[in-house]
């Protein structure tokens, strides 16, 4: 494995760790719903009220964990559409 494999996977796991604990939470109850093939909606109102948060809360931790790598959002589909991200890996290197 190279340096750069490694350093990519610390960064990856420090990430985890520095996810606040609503998005963590928010990956657990999404996990049921929503698979690595097909986009999948995701109700802002149907995903708050499981979490007991606002809708507003929701949508926030839905757009950072998009941001973060976590989830895939369909383009200009709404109600918003997600997938699983098969890897967080931001290369287009083949792992080893």
């Amino acid at each position: 494995m190279s340096d750069r494999t490694v350093t990519e996977s610390v960064r990856q796991a420090l990430g985890d760790v520095q996810l606040p604990p609503l998005a963590r939470l928010m990956m657990w109850h999404l996990a049921a719903r929503l698979d690595v093939f097909e986009f999948r909606e995701v109700k802002l109102a149907s995903i708050g009220s499981e979490m007991r948060i606002r809708e507003t809360t929701a949508g926030q931790m839905l757009t950072r964990l998009v941001a973060e790598g976590y989830l895939d959002e369909a383009p200009q589909r709404r109600p918003r559409a997600f997938r699983l991200m098969w890897s967080r890996r931001q290369s287009r290197a083949i792992a080893a």
